[in-house]
């Protein structure tokens, strides 16, 4: 075990820790006051495979709203399965470390693609409702915000290899004239569309779309063409 945790680190450390993009951390050596609780970041569980992780990547790369100031060119990860934010930081006696982010101070993030932008905004900042010590993905339309909270649960396999696996549950939500609708499947979202039931049900089937916690993006793509 400690074996396998030694590679885990030394796998994140080739990610983050030895990044040239560090230097545009916000959490830099200049201010130690924004390293959350002093916490340097070790993982409990082999990541090999990284499944626990946003985009089962641990080299993201994107921006931070820390305390209303926008950093760019940021590398981190987003582990899913706790919730929190890592990135390396430069300490003092010019060490590097991975920390987990301070979410009181982090207000949101924004992943960046090739093809897409993910924005992430903690819950409090979205809506009353939400969990202000959780990130919901954001996708603002004309007449509604589509939110997603990304998660995932570890769970033991069924078989008897006594290793762990990772099933995704997120949870879906639109927010309409300030009001918080749980979706899990396309009938949530017929409610809130009634006249364009018929035809959003068309598109789903000409699209092949699949409306639900484990495809969240698929949402997206019919608000796209309804909610304009």
């Amino acid at each position: 075990m400690k074996t396998k945790l030694l590679l885990t680190n030394l796998i994140i450390l080739i990610f983050l820790g030895f990044s040239p993009d560090i230097s545009g951390q916000p959490l830099s050596k200049g201010n130690l006051k924004t390293i959350i609780n002093g916490k340097t970041w070790v993982p409990k569980t082999s990541i090999a495979s990284g499944e626990q992780f946003f985009l089962e990547r641990m080299d993201l790369k994107g921006s931070f709203l820390f305390k209303g100031i926008r950093f760019d060119d940021i590398q981190f990860s987003y582990d899913i399965s706790t919730e929190k934010i890592i990135t390396a930081i430069e300490t003092l006696d010019k060490t590097k470390r991975n920390i987990i982010v301070n979410p009181f101070f982090l207000e949101g993030f924004t992943v960046t693609e090739s093809l897409y932008e993910f924005d992430f905004l903690r819950g409090d900042l979205v809506h009353p409702e939400l969990d202000p010590k959780s990130y919901y993905q954001v996708v603002k339309f004309q007449n509604t915000q589509y939110v997603v909270r990304r998660k995932k649960h570890k769970i033991l396999k069924s078989d008897s290899s006594g290793k762990f696996k990772y099933v995704i549950a997120n949870s879906l939500f639109l927010i309409k004239d300030d009001e918080l609708i749980s979706i899990s499947s396309r009938s949530d979202i017929f409610k809130v569309f009634p006249q364009e039931k018929k035809e959003m049900k068309r598109f789903i089937r000409s699209n092949k779309l699949k409306i639900g916690t484990k495809t969240p993006m698929d949402a997206i793509v019919l608000l796209s063409k309804f909610d304009l």
